[in-house]
């Protein structure tokens, strides 16, 4: 699949080390399980986790799920091979596919909870409105959209230059504008501060549900 943005051409070039590369970075582990038990999860629910990467977050959904169902889709090729190796290893059934957020390859109101974390920053701001819009409609009425997401990049000279490479990408429009979730059609029922990423780069989980007209 053709990558528009520099990072993610980057990250799907380097799928072998972006695990370990993430636990250089952060608590992997606790920084995913917050996402999930703000999700409440029943056991039975039909889940979906965009911009899945090598399928670590997909894999702890598996685990908690009794009777539910795990779908998880990225757009890089090498990174979803990765996420089906792990998962034939753990003995998990996911439905892994290569695909983009901008085209969700899913029925409408089909998912009982949506996950999404740390993608937004390789969208630009109309991919971003689109990619809610996406969410919004492969929800279910009374389904959640759980998310972990950068707020703003750090502006010494360091991420400047970084910045500087990646002048396409979301980091230059607003990491996660709250404006854009309300335009798709949700309202944010519950939010938190999260770790902040190498000490620096702040994150924030939020609980959005669908505002029905």
């Amino acid at each position: 699949m053709k990558f528009k943005h520099f990072i993610t051409k980057l990250l799907d070039l380097g799928a072998g080390f972006y695990d370990p590369l993430i636990g250089l970075t952060l608590a992997e582990k606790e920084f995913r399980e917050k996402l999930l038990e703000l999700a409440h999860l029943k056991g039975n629910e039909k889940v979906l986790d965009i911009a899945c990467g090598t399928g670590t977050f997909a894999l702890m959904i598996a685990e908690a799920l009794d009777r539910g169902y795990v779908f998880a889709i990225d757009i890089s090729t090498r990174m979803v091979e990765t996420a089906k190796k792990k998962a034939e290893q753990n003995n998990f059934k996911i439905d892994y596919k290569v695909g983009s957020s901008l085209e969700l390859p899913y029925n409408s109101n089909e998912f009982d909870l949506v996950f999404t974390s740390l993608m937004f920053h390789h969208l630009d701001y109309g991919e971003k409105a689109r990619t809610l819009c996406e969410i919004y409609r492969v929800l279910k009425p009374d389904g959640m959209y759980l998310s972990v997401e950068f707020g703003e990049f750090p502006t010494d000279v360091f991420h400047r230059a970084i910045l500087g490479l990646t002048r396409s990408s979301g980091t230059l429009h607003g990491i996660y504008p709250c404006r854009l979730m309300e335009a798709a059609g949700f309202y944010i029922d519950g939010e938190m501060e999260g770790p902040a990423l190498a000490g620096h780069h702040k994150t924030k989980y939020r609980v959005l549900r669908k505002r029905l007209i």
